[in-house]
């Protein structure tokens, strides 16, 4: 009976950490709208008021609080100011991954006229009706725990609309780019009133994408780009310059204007490190040991 009960248990022990730990790399993220009511450069420090939080198909309201999280872009308390309404993800309960400004406030999908981070976690579409999304070629001599830093990005831009029901649908195909680390894109759907100016600063991409990586646990990868809507009225630059530190580009003709500078240096943070899960065959010694002292005492 005894014994029925422990290799009972050990079943059970297997089952859960085969369920948990393909959940425990991932740290959650969690979008908001609000105000902002503190930016502070020398801490790094950004406190958003949320009135609102993304339950996956749209801002829904909540009970106003202070959230304060923090972010490595000085880009983006040169261009952020107290009042300016944000939409923000902030991964872990403690860092700012994707900030956009709100530049056409009376839209349902609260479209941003710039936003610095990661495009992947921006749920809200750009001035423009446009959509960013990436995905890192990594570096995999440069790994560390369950990242690598990214060698390039490939980047696709669409357009979207959204139904009666608020679901997003996919309008056009603008094109896809691979940029290198401080390389940029200039981006414009036909027709369009607006274009997107793209600068990718530096990214990390998963470590599962090289060859024999070992199971870890860790945070997933993140990248960071400063993308702007910007008037096509005002011009759209015919080559991408080679060097976007050097770049100005026009202020978009929007509510919320668009900061003109760009970011000196990319983000000097790096990468996380990660704990790397045991192997089977010490799992299996462990379980091989409990196993045997209940046979012992039985």
């Amino acid at each position: 009976m005894k014994r029925r009960f422990i290799l009972g248990f050990l079943a059970i022990l297997l089952i859960a950490m085969f369920i948990m730990l393909p959940t425990a790399a991932v740290e959650l993220e969690e979008v908001y709208l609000g105000t902002v009511t503190k930016a502070d450069q020398a801490t790094g420090t950004l406190d958003v008021k949320i009135s609102a939080k993304w339950n996956g198909k749209q801002y829904a309201p909540v009970d106003p609080v202070t959230i304060s999280g923090t972010s490595t872009f000085d880009a983006l308390f040169e261009n952020i100011k107290q009042g300016d309404e944000v939409v923000g993800t902030l991964m872990g309960g403690e860092e700012w991954i994707a900030i956009g400004l709100v530049g056409v406030k009376q839209s349902t999908q609260k479209q941003v006229s710039w936003m610095i981070g990661d495009p992947n976690v921006m749920v809200s579409p750009f001035v423009g009706n446009y959509k960013v999304t990436y995905t890192a070629n990594p570096k995999c001599d440069s790994c560390i725990g369950t990242v690598c830093y990214a060698q390039s990005a490939e980047v696709s831009v669409t357009t979207v609309g959204y139904d009666a029901n608020g679901k997003e649908y996919t309008i056009s195909e603008v094109g896809t780019q691979t940029l290198l680390p401080a390389e940029t894109w200039n981006a414009v759907a036909k027709d369009n009133q607006q274009y997107l100016n793209i600068l990718f600063m530096k990214g990390e991409a998963p470590a599962s994408a090289c060859p024999d990586v070992e199971m870890m646990v860790g945070p997933q990868s993140v990248s960071d780009f400063f993308i702007k809507s910007m008037s096509v009225a005002s011009g759209i630059p015919t080559e991408t310059p080679e060097s976007a530190v050097a770049t100005t580009p026009p202020v978009v003709e929007e509510t919320t204007a668009v900061p003109a500078t760009l970011p000196e240096t990319a983000s000097t943070t790096s990468a996380p490190t990660a704990t790397p899960v045991p192997g089977f065959g010490v799992m299996a010694a462990i379980l091989g040991g409990v196993a045997a002292l209940a046979i012992i005492r039985r």
